[in-house]
């Protein structure tokens, strides 16, 4: 065999095999590591819309209970104020008398004076009793002129009320009390529950008390709570439920029902009322059928009980739509693979025919004399020229000759495609080298086009120029600890430009490695500005530009896992407006609006280090999450309490000051001891409760 065929048949067939060999294990590890990515990603998609439907049933159960406890604080309060204020009334009336009429007639000037006490918009009414058990001013009369004894009066579940009340007096000079009791000109005698507040009124051993019927105030906030989940929207097929506890659906496939209904499924939803007994709610598994439609589907919800209510609320997703965006990708992943294939075959064939004719073509080059051919060669390869063929004898060294000559030109024309592409490149791929101290090395101009920067000023600094100061030291570190480790970093960058603008990344570097030691970094990016900027609506409350409430349920979850991570304390400060209702009632809210903006830009400039995070998570009430330590947190509160004050913001009706002020309840703990978000939460808000209940304009610590 001559040695032209040989190597024209070894030529062929080796490329034959590399090409087949390299599809076929191509084909082979993607579908492999598809398949594992693809078991993976199902059950991550599941666990992620488990966690999202968990989320959006424990921020809704927080929520009602805050507004709950806020309405009996409420009521609270309003009805110590207007006790207080009949009892310094009744006093005044005393002290004016008490030298120049007779106990009887003083005694019924302070009885006719609580009974014409009356508050704009109110029916509730003023009582007055002995504490031996005498009525003095009962269901709006005045019963000083017959002894009436009301000692062993009772409500429906046989409380004795009176003996309460005076107990509450003698004991503790004043107090709340709770019982049930007929509503005035009822026209039936149904009870009803009362709370009330009592205070010694020590001339006379009386009690001087008002209350009022929780059962209207509670209807009522059930009412504005289930009308506000109606209105929420949902996302794919996900949406919330409520149930009550004796079979009525109340909020129905996310939207509040005008007049609630027996549950459809009955046996649906005594499995339902079983799991959310469950004080911390429960995920359970079943079908149902999607809104609009009569197919049902396999669905997981989870479902948790708010028993002052009695109500089960839930959400919950549809399992098929996991299943469609697995089946999805599938279809993708074929598609491509297909195209690979036909791509594959094409490149193939061509390759092979080109292979083919350019083994005849050696074939019969080397055929003729090999020495004259070489020296023609090693003349074209080391002058870098075409070969003169009038210097060349034989035919068949012209026409190789001619061939090698155009095949210099190609190289030319490629040579100059090469450097357009790299032009190209360099005006639109945001790329830049460095060496391993960092220093920058090589920059594209789309580098120099978004940062703002000259490649003069580039070239020879680090990338400290573009950094941006809201991003932490650890962030970097972490950076450079897989860097430096010979492994490539992946991740999401917030720079600044030149001129202080904030632009964003996403960064894939990569070390350069020679002899086992790394020589510098290459780092390619593309422009996430506009993906971010989207990302940032979403956490952002839209009047005050803070964090909203969803982003603070995951934050909060976030905080505390690094916290822990890193063995470090959290401090969750909440502070609420002082009388913010009383401002909106006397200004109006777009005023009030104004104080809310204007506290926000307090709560801004308060939480400039990149560890502490400002929300707003209610409609007066806001929230901070930072690492500071306990001894620092106070001066840090009271600092934000005084910028607030400072603001001057005038405030006429405020019982405090003049002006705006705040109350701020503070949970500072070593991560490790925090159980969960609702328990640090719920500290926090004890303590502002405590900052409200000492008289506001108050920060108050837990002691621990």
């Amino acid at each position: 065999m001559k040695l032209s065929k040989f190597i024209a048949r070894f030529i062929l067939i080796t490329a034959f095999s590399s090409v087949i060999l390299a599809f076929l294990v191509s084909i082979i590890f993607q579908y492999i590591n598809f398949k594992s990515d693809l078991a993976h990603l199902r059950d991550e998609l599941t666990e992620q819309k488990k966690r999202e439907v968990k989320n959006e049933v424990n921020m809704l159960h927080g929520l009602i209970k805050y507004k709950e406890e806020l309405l009996k604080k409420t009521v609270q309060n309003r009805l110590k104020d207007r006790v207080n204020q009949a009892y310094t009334l009744a006093m005044n009336i005393y002290e004016l008398n008490k030298k120049i009429k007779t106990e009887d007639e003083i005694k019924y000037l302070i009885a006719n004076a609580l009974k014409n006490f009356r508050f704009e918009n109110d029916d509730s009414y003023f009582f007055i009793n002995s504490n031996k058990g005498q009525s003095i001013l009962y269901s709006e009369q005045v019963t000083l002129d017959k002894y009436i004894d009301i000692w062993d009066l009772k409500d429906l579940n046989g409380k004795p009320i009176i003996q309460i009340q005076s107990k509450i007096a003698t004991e503790q000079k004043e107090g709340f009390s709770i019982n049930s009791f007929t509503k005035p000109n009822s026209q039936n005698q149904t009870q009803f529950l009362k709370l009330s507040f009592i205070k010694l009124f020590e001339p006379y051993d009386w009690h001087i008390g008002m209350g009022e019927y929780l059962d209207d105030l509670r209807n009522k906030n059930q009412e504005e709570l289930l009308s506000w989940i109606g209105t929420l929207e949902n996302e794919n097929s996900n949406y919330t439920f409520i149930n009550s506890i004796d079979g009525l659906s109340l909020v129905f496939e996310g939207n509040k029902l005008e007049k609630p209904k027996k549950h459809p499924s009955p046996e649906l939803f005594i499995k339902q009322l079983e799991i959310s007994k469950n004080s911390e709610g429960d995920f359970f598994e079943y079908k149902f059928k999607k809104p609009n439609s009569s197919e049902e589907f396999e669905k997981i919800s989870f479902v948790k009980q708010f028993e002052e209510y009695g109500w089960i609320i839930g959400c919950g997703v549809y399992l098929d739509e996991i299943e469609a965006e697995i089946k999805r990708k599938e279809a993708i992943f074929e598609e491509n693979i297909k195209n690979q294939i036909a791509s594959m075959v094409v490149i193939f064939i061509l390759i092979l025919m080109i292979i083919y004719f350019l083994s005849i073509k050696i074939s019969d080059f080397i055929n003729n004399n090999i020495k004259n051919l070489i020296q023609a060669f090693r003349k074209a390869s080391t002058e870098n020229k075409k070969i003169n063929t009038d210097e060349l004898t034989y035919k068949e060294f012209v026409l190789l000759a001619n061939n090698l000559n155009k095949a210099l030109e190609d190289k030319n024309i490629i040579e100059k495609e090469l450097q357009d592409y790299i032009r190209i490149v360099n005006q639109n791929v945001i790329i830049s080298s460095t060496n391993k101290d960092g220093l920058i090395t090589d920059i594209s101009e789309a580098f120099c086009e978004i940062s703002g920067y000259k490649k003069y000023e580039l070239l020879g600094k680090t990338h400290k120029l573009v950094r941006h100061p809201d991003t932490s030291i650890d962030f970097y570190k972490n950076m450079w600890d897989t860097l430096l480790q010979g492994k490539e970093w992946k991740g999401e960058i917030k720079n600044l430009t030149k001129n202080g603008d904030t632009y964003w990344v996403y960064a894939i570097i990569t070390p350069i490695i020679k002899d086992d030691i790394i020589k510098g970094f290459t780092a390619i990016r593309s422009n996430i500005t506009d993906k971010k900027h989207i990302e940032h609506l979403s956490i952002t409350d839209e009047l005050t530009k803070l964090y909203n409430r969803r982003f603070f349920n995951l934050k909060i979850e976030e905080e505390i896992n690094r916290a822990k991570r890193e063995d470090k304390s959290l401090c969750l400060m909440i502070l609420d407006i002082d009388y913010f209702k009383q401002y909106n009632d006397t200004y109006g809210h777009q005023k009030g609006d104004f104080v809310l903006q204007k506290v926000a830009e307090v709560l801004k400039n308060s939480t400039n280090r990149a560890s502490d995070f400002a929300f707003r998570v209610g409609g007066e009430e806001f929230a901070i999450v930072t690492i500071l330590k306990k001894d620092k947190v106070l001066n840090y509160a009271k600092a934000i309490k005084e910028s607030i004050y400072n603001l001057k913001i005038e405030h006429s009706n405020s019982l405090v000051s003049n002006y705006i002020t705040c109350s701020i309840g503070i949970s500072c703990k070593m991560a490790k001891d925090i159980k969960n978000s609702d328990e640090i939460y719920k500290e926090a808000d004890d303590n502002l409760y405590e900052a409200k209940n000492i008289g506001r304009n108050s920060i108050h610590v837990n002691e621990k």
